[in-house]
């Protein structure tokens, strides 16, 4: 009975040496596994094990941004990384360099993740001109804004989105009595619009001065990356000798804006309301009003 005792606890003994041993090993195949997934994955955010998924047939290493990028932002290496895609995610015009992407401009949003592709950037290379801003099915319009009151005070700047009323005071004559009346109408004739560019190169602010006529310490400028002129309030230039604002309509709402814009003063008019940024809303229902539905019928 002994010697059975005996046996028992030196098997036992044993069995749990073999467990230690491969417990040890197992730990250290482990560690051996971390470091060369780290020495393999290098200054890449793409690990070992995201490359080994994604490879197969016709896998490729692309340009991938790493934060969100907005239209009109210019790309730095800091931007990029690179990934292993497999090739049902690769998308139609890749980039498979960074060097390749590094300096160019953004021409739409790109998001932390995704490829960097040809159509969402440029490297302005012969496209600076207005054509290449103009977004896809719109048209270029700019209007004469001839009161800054017409367009938010002057302070509407391009990247904004803004909605067009139109306004037209014509008369109309009663077939009845052959009398004639004043016909106000307005009305929404574009909405949610992109402003393209705003000229302004004359346009200057009243600058706040002291009484010997110099400018007030912390006068800003006064157009936006213009030097303050420092001139007294009666020599500043006035905001209707020179403005203009370019629009991306679409060609039924550029016909429109045109109609109105070519319209003399008394009989036709605009005004250009900015939205809250992100606004995309668009009114539905009633879009014109008369000058009875502002102030109700006419008392007889």
């Amino acid at each position: 009975m002994a010697r059975s005792i005996t046996a028992t606890a030196v098997g036992s003994n044993r069995n749990k040496a073999v467990l230690m041993l491969a417990a040890v090993f197992g730990i250290l195949s482990a560690l051996l596994m971390f470091a060369f997934l780290n020495k393999s994955g290098g200054g890449s955010s793409s690990s070992a094990v995201d490359q080994a998924i994604n490879a197969g047939n016709g896998a490729e290493s692309v340009v991938v941004v790493t934060t969100n990028i907005q239209p009109g932002d210019r790309i730095t290496s800091g931007m990029l990384t690179t990934k292993t895609m497999p090739a049902t995610a690769l998308l139609t015009g890749h980039a498979t360099r960074s060097e390749d992407v590094v300096g160019k401009v953004a021409t739409a949003p790109i998001f932390a993740g995704e490829q960097v592709i040809d159509a969402k950037v440029t490297s302005y290379a012969g496209a600076s001109t207005l054509s290449y801003k103009v977004p896809e099915g719109k048209r270029a319009l700019s209007v004469m804004v001839p009161h800054e009151a017409w367009v938010a005070g002057g302070l509407v700047q391009p990247g904004d989105r803004v909605d067009i009323y139109g306004i037209t005071t014509l008369t109309k004559t009663d077939p009845l009595t052959n009398t004639e009346r004043p016909d106000v109408v307005a009305g929404i004739i574009a909405q949610n619009v992109e402003v393209l560019a705003v000229s302004q190169t004359l346009v200057r602010r009243v600058t706040s001065v002291d009484a010997q006529g110099k400018p007030l310490a912390g006068t800003p400028a006064d157009v936006a990356g213009a030097p303050s002129s420092g001139l007294p309030a009666d020599k500043i230039d006035t905001f209707e000798k020179a403005i203009s604002i370019t629009l991306a309509l679409t060609p039924e709402e550029a016909a429109k804006v045109a109609i109105i814009d070519a319209m003399e003063d008394t009989k036709g008019q605009y005004r250009i309301v900015p939205r809250q940024k992100g606004d995309d809303a668009e009114l539905t229902g009633t879009i014109t009003w008369s000058l009875e539905e502002v102030f109700g019928p006419r008392k007889k």
